[in-house]
């Protein structure tokens, strides 16, 4: 319950928690990373406002297979990867490099 009553002074005093609930959008981005692959078969279906969102899950996730295929479906020209550059998400960040690799050896160019 985010409201409470402490009465230790003898005045009742309410405080008020914070409590932001994930949306349903990220529930169901958490939900599809959990089968690696049903998520890389639904990224053929997936809408391209989706996509930002769920490499960010994968990516904190360390989902490296789920990124992989993610990086060779990007709908969009740019994938920016600058402020995912850190060292403690270097294999996370491998493993998006792979998936260019990939997509630049099948020469084909995402959606």
């Amino acid at each position: 319950w985010p409201l409470s009553v402490d009465w230790g002074s003898g005045i009742a005093t309410i405080k008020m928690s914070v409590w932001n609930p994930l949306r349903l959008r990220d529930l169901a981005g958490m939900s599809l990373l959990k089968d690696e692959a049903l998520a890389i078969t639904a990224l053929e279906y997936l809408p391209t406002e989706l996509f930002p969102p769920l490499f960010m899950e994968a990516f904190y996730g360390s989902h490296r297979e789920t990124l992989k295929a993610m990086v060779q479906a990007w709908p969009f020209v740019h994938l920016p990867l600058g402020g995912l550059m850190q060292v403690s998400h270097v294999g996370t960040l491998q493993a998006v490099l792979d998936g260019l690799d990939i997509l630049l050896a099948q020469r084909v160019h995402p959606r």
